[in-house]
């Protein structure tokens, strides 16, 4: 199946309705044209800035099993650590269904921890699978699953 492009415009207007009535929603970004389109209608606040993220995201989120934006009382981000090449987001008709190594799942973790302290965010956490009582902080972990960022 072919890497989808479009904007999904109802999740962005999901996301600019949703900050102005509420401190606790989340919401799946399918692609990286809606993860942009989003951040340019997110509200910034304290150390979160909308554009400075969309700006420096890169292919973190082409490279994720999956990315979720809301809110927790202040802005938050999920991104889920693939197994396979074929859970990435960007996965395209000749992306091939192998499993990543665990140091390649660390690694990826390590960079989006990595480009979340350049960003200055408040709480870098990562879920571990299979998932354990308490999620590690500020790095990747044996085997890390979802990476929960949160600007204060």
């Amino acid at each position: 199946m072919p890497h989808d492009v479009s904007v999904h415009n109802d999740i962005v207007e999901f996301v600019r309705l949703g900050q102005k009535v509420s401190l606790n929603f989340t919401v799946s970004l399918p692609n990286s044209a809606t993860f942009h389109a989003v951040m340019a209608k997110a509200q910034g606040c304290n150390n979160f800035s909308p554009q400075r993220v969309a700006d420096t995201i890169g292919a973190l989120v082409d490279d994720a099993m999956l990315v979720e934006f809301g809110a927790e009382g202040s802005p938050v981000l999920y991104i889920g650590v693939p197994f396979f090449e074929q859970q990435r987001i960007r996965t395209s008709a000749t992306t091939t269904n192998n499993r990543l190594s665990d140091v390649d799942r660390q690694a990826y973790a390590q960079r989006v921890i990595d480009w979340a302290r350049r960003l200055r965010a408040d709480e870098i956490t990562v879920q571990q699978h299979p998932a354990t009582p308490h999620p590690i902080v500020g790095k990747p972990g044996d085997q890390p699953y979802r990476i929960r960022i949160w600007w204060d």
